[in-house]
């Protein structure tokens, strides 16, 4: 028996190089086949990130890049089908802190948990500005507060639901006694922006790039933005932090697979959109044109990437038990 277990390990050690060799082969050769990368809103930013990316990865990568939308339901479909998808490189998606994040903490019932992704790279925050339309009389964060807290639900809030961080603040400012909005909820942050722009509601919270260009156009002001630090899009803004406001509620944009995904595949696509990023047209043009800064861990790591998801889910799960928040 000894014998022939020691003919037998011979014979996997001799095997070993070539599977391994057969491995790296496989992994040279990918992709074979059309790579599919699920995001969320058509036109939204995360969209317009990956088809404006598409061309150059597709040249790099020699396949076609295929874009697919998965809207609706909170952001559940979009996780749902990355999670379960086979860990081939074949399925990727886009995560964000309401798919990723939020979800796992505010549902009861979820089709997919924090440990059913696979991190590949962190591509930028996006930055929101607070903005409120010019007939509120408050000139600065701190003062729309003390209005909104001196006289409760007088002043109201245009949300996108409440799997948004605009839902979150209203709720955790009112829970602290901070302030009390009267929310009004929308389907869509583009609703919420027209609707304060047309003076249907007071205050709003949006994406900054799209924010400005109305506060630009002296139809909204900005009394502050979400955000780790300077931003070129809103000069002389200040940040929430700034504003006297310690909750900072970051959206930001990045890279998954479905759990169980290769090194070396994490590893190509991390290296692919990291040349993405070092592009300095490509970069201004569909990165930074749609509001996202590069902020650490922006661009690094697959585990800087892993890392930042840690130390948001024990961010957000603390705000969902404070404020109640359910989304079933």
């Amino acid at each position: 028996m000894g014998q022939i277990f020691k003919h037998l390990m011979a014979g996997a050690l001799a095997a070993l190089p070539l599977s391994l060799s057969i491995s790296q082969a496989l992994a040279q050769a990918y992709p074979t086949k059309p790579v599919r990368i699920y995001t969320s809103a058509p036109a939204g930013p995360y969209d317009i990130v990956l088809r404006g990316a598409s061309p150059a990865l597709q040249q790099s990568l020699g396949q076609a890049i295929v874009i697919e939308n998965k809207t609706g339901a909170n952001y559940v479909p979009l996780g749902e089908i990355c999670a379960k998808a086979a860990p081939d490189g074949y399925n990727l998606c886009t995560g964000d802190i309401y798919t990723t994040v939020l979800n796992v903490h505010a549902y009861s019932k979820l089709p997919y948990g924090a440990k059913d992704f696979t991190p590949i790279i962190h591509f930028g925050y996006l930055y929101a500005a607070l903005i409120v339309h010019p007939s509120v009389p408050a000139n600065s964060l701190r003062e729309l507060l003390a209005l909104a807290k001196a006289k409760p639900d007088a002043y109201n809030f245009g949300t996108p639901g409440p799997a948004t961080n605009s839902s979150m603040y209203v709720n955790y400012w009112k829970k602290a006694n901070v302030a009390s909005f009267q929310n009004i909820a929308y389907k869509s942050f583009v609703q919420s922006l027209n609707a304060v722009v047309s003076g249907e509601v007071h205050a709003a919270i949006f994406g900054l790039g799209q924010a400005m260009a109305q506060v630009r156009a002296g139809k909204v002001r900005a009394l502050a933005y979400v955000g780790e630090g300077p931003s070129k899009l809103a000069p002389g803004v200040p940040t929430f932090r700034e504003a006297g406001v310690d909750l900072t509620i970051l959206n930001w944009g990045g890279l998954l697979g479905p759990a169980g995904l290769p090194r070396d595949l994490v590893m190509r696509w991390n290296g692919e959109i990291k040349k993405v990023l070092a592009d300095p047209a490509l970069r201004e043009k569909v990165v930074e044109g749609q509001g996202f800064e590069q902020v650490p861990p922006s661009g690094g790591s697959p585990e800087e990437f892993a890392s930042f998801l840690q130390a948001e889910h024990t961010k957000i799960a603390k705000i969902v038990q404070i404020t109640g928040l359910r989304l079933d």
